[in-house]
């Protein structure tokens, strides 16, 4: 059986992945058990599946209460291996596997910033304990590399998307309404919380140095401690009526439905997962090399890449695609094309490889071996 441990109260995309993630390993008839906190988003939606949970109340990467309670029910459900989908559930895993638990660990990481630098970041990235890092994205892997974590424990797993949410989207004419958005305006879209690494202040910049005079608009979507702050600089920019702000909202794949172009303008990100969602939409994307995003797009091809901060070079971006609806629409069908390689299947695959390279043919058990190699 895989233990998962996941610390998050909140629903995000290392949750979404996780959840993707559970649901292929279960089509394969591989037993896991996820751990996380009691009452959250995933632990709801997992119980919802009927994916096996154990609500366990995790307060921080020190909690030995939680600790003792992992080696338990490593114990207990006679647990064959550790994946862990958060920073803080993988101190927890670290301390309760370390001088008693013969299982191997395995770490997931999302984020592009550098492990710090503190006694106790070393000694939790260094320990013998972690047998596999599975960075989400190369920038992510040569971050770690820097930090001097051995080459040899990482293997990129890029996040994926479930591309059937995008087969038919439904129509985003009702969202249009809502904001007097007129027929024949293009509508930029961006989608992030509005936090400082997802750098919305470059996007209104870039907004700004546009010379396009063709009719457009830019739906900035999500909501966050910067919202004061964006809102101000656009007005004082004079954008107000360039730049709606929508707060947040549920109804993603209409709001991918109505734009005509996608935008992500993050100083770092691990990958990006709604860049995927915007190329699996059929999306042209202008965006920055911020991270993992590049990895995802072709240059020129689906997508105008800038460098981070550079507001100039990306409103000659928007302005070519506002300006060509050819271009435009040869860079949606290309990303729809180069996006399945992003898929959650993709991923949950490569995942049960690295299980299956760790524990050979005990990860289906006995009675299910036979069915899984028949696949």
């Amino acid at each position: 059986m895989i233990l998962h441990i996941n610390t998050s109260r909140e629903w995000r995309g290392g949750e979404q992945q996780l959840y993707y993630l559970a649901q292929g390993l279960n089509q394969n008839k591989i037993e896991q058990l996820i751990v996380c906190q009691p009452n959250s988003p995933l632990f709801e939606r997992c119980t919802d599946a009927g994916f096996p949970c154990y609500p366990l109340e995790m307060k921080g990467e020190w909690d030995r209460k939680a600790v003792k309670a992992i080696r338990n029910i490593c114990s207990e459900k006679k647990i064959k291996l550790i994946h862990t989908h958060t920073a803080h559930a993988h101190s927890l895993a670290v301390f309760a596997k370390r001088n008693t638990l013969n299982i191997p660990l395995v770490v997931s990481r999302r984020v592009d910033f550098k492990p710090g630098s503190s006694i106790f970041s070393r000694w939790k990235y260094g320990h013998s304990a972690n047998d596999y890092y599975l960075p989400v994205s190369q920038a992510i892997k040569k971050v770690m590399i820097e930090a001097g974590i051995s080459p040899e424990k990482l293997i990129t797993v890029y996040s994926g998307i479930d591309l059937k949410r995008f087969s038919k989207l439904p129509s985003g004419e009702t969202i249009r309404e809502e904001f007097s958005i007129p027929k024949k305006t293009i509508i930029i879209g961006n989608i992030a919380a509005l936090v400082d690494h997802k750098d919305q202040e470059t996007l209104i910049r870039a907004v700004e140095k546009m010379k396009t005079q063709v009719p457009f608009k830019v739906l900035i979507v999500g909501e966050g401690k910067l919202e004061k702050k964006l809102k101000t600089l656009s007005k004082e920019l004079g954008l107000e009526d360039k730049i709606v702000f929508t707060g947040h909202r549920t109804d993603i794949l209409a709001l991918f439905s109505l734009f005509d172009i996608f935008t992500l303008t993050s100083k770092e990100e691990g990958l990006g997962t709604s860049v995927l969602d915007a190329m699996a939409s059929s999306l042209p994307v202008v965006a920055t090399t911020g991270g993992g995003i590049g990895e995802m797009l072709t240059e020129g091809k689906g997508a105008f890449l800038s460098q981070v901060g550079d507001s100039a070079s990306l409103a000659k971006s928007f302005d070519s695609l506002v300006e060509s609806e050819s271009l435009r629409t040869g860079f949606g069908a290309f990303n729809k094309l180069a996006v399945k390689r992003f898929s959650c299947t993709e991923t949950s695959e490569k995942t049960k490889l690295i299980y299956y390279s760790l524990l050979g043919d005990s990860l289906f058990g006995k009675d299910n071996y036979e069915s899984s190699t028949h696949h």
